[in-house]
């Protein structure tokens, strides 16, 4: 509590149009890896700009090296390979569609080849000039993995999922000692927030809570790893919905399992979706310990529709019955952009700076 920042952001931004660019170009082999970092670098110093000018209080990079926010895992660990599964999805409006998902699975023995994030967190170190993050997906894999075949040569998931640990927790340890002040954890928690995915797991033989409380303790590990060597690096999970609007899969509020979420994780900041109603209500605030502060993600990344004041200032209000404001900081509910590609963000660079500067006149207007 000594340093609530008052407003935050999940991590990724906009990407300009020339990144874009840069990557097709990268990708089909016509631009080389050092011109790729150049433009890559002038991006970053642009949405660094674009922070600072807006009042951020903490800073990233805007992800702007990350092909989506899991990159950095994938990339540099072996033993990974993509599928694209197809699930049904329900719309807003009511409409059943089945969507290819991109997923990663497990198909052999995991081997780091390299650091997940030093290079990111390099150029911030010289360049932030303010407090800034480093942003990482959980290490845990999701509970209906543990259904399928366990790749050779483990004998079970439990091993799989600690040698991701184990790369995860060196990882942040590392970028502790390096001088990263801030360190996020980004996690999707909606099969244990919506009533029909916990009643899955049910079926399928897989006990919510202690599914949950066997997450958190995984990624304790890494938080505590960093605590025990730097008492004053912030370490804050996001619990994300994403940033789609056609993706609904994300319903369901904070409730069924707010006491596990809130009280078990040894973190400094919540970074909570509560931009719709998908979201529930802030009763379940009321399980936040002493001494922790919530980013309510009151504005939406989901449109460039730009919020009331007003109804950021009385949403706050709404809030602090269930907990002190002074334990509240805004922000986004989301990343801006949390994938490099065409149609990856719902707004303008322009729109997403005016978005930024309400934040930070709201967080005036409340905290002073």
């Amino acid at each position: 509590m000594a340093t609530p920042f008052r407003t935050d952001h999940v991590g990724s931004m906009v990407r300009p149009e020339r990144l874009l660019d840069a990557r097709d170009l990268h990708q089909a082999g016509k631009l080389s890896r050092e011109e790729l970092t150049r433009i890559e670098d002038e991006c970053i110093l642009e949405a660094l700009d674009l922070q600072r000018s807006a009042g951020i209080a903490v800073l990233t990079d805007g992800e702007m090296r990350r092909d989506a926010y899991t990159t950095d895992q994938y990339d540099a660990i072996e033993g990974f390979a993509e599928e694209w599964p197809i699930v049904e999805q329900t719309r807003p409006d009511g409409t059943k569609v089945m969507v290819e998902m991109h997923n990663k699975r497990v198909i052999g023995k995991l081997r780091q080849v390299r650091r997940l994030a030093k290079h990111e967190a390099a150029f911030m170190q010289r360049h932030a000039n303010g407090v800034y993050k480093v942003t990482m997906p959980t290490p845990v894999r999701p509970p209906a993995q543990a259904q399928q075949d366990v790749p050779a040569p483990y004998a079970n998931w439990d091993e799989v999922q600690q040698d991701i640990v184990d790369i995860f927790r060196d990882e942040m340890v590392a970028l502790a000692r390096e001088g990263v002040p801030f360190l996020q954890m980004d996690k999707v928690p909606t099969v244990y927030l919506n009533a029909e995915m916990r009643a899955g797991l049910q079926q399928g033989g897989i006990d919510p809570e202690a599914s949950l409380a066997k997450e958190i303790a995984y990624e304790n590990a890494c938080f505590d790893a960093v605590r025990a060597e730097f008492p004053d690096v912030v370490l804050a999970m996001h619990l994300c919905r994403g940033n789609r609007v056609a993706w609904v899969g994300g319903s369901g509020g904070y409730d069924l399992a707010a006491e596990q979420l809130f009280n078990g994780r040894h973190v400094d900041r919540f970074l909570l979706e509560y931009d719709t109603e998908r979201a529930g209500g802030f009763e379940p605030l009321r399980f936040v310990p002493k001494g922790r502060v919530v980013m309510l993600g009151l504005l939406s990344t989901k449109t460039s529709h730009l919020e009331s004041k007003d109804d950021l200032l009385r949403r706050i209000d709404e809030a602090s019955k269930f907990i002190p404001v002074e334990q509240l900081a805004i922000g986004p509910q989301c990343g801006f952009q949390s994938a490099a590609n065409r149609d990856g963000a719902n707004m303008t660079i322009d729109e997403e700076r005016r978005k930024m500067e309400l934040i930070v006149e709201v967080a005036r207007e409340v905290w002073g």
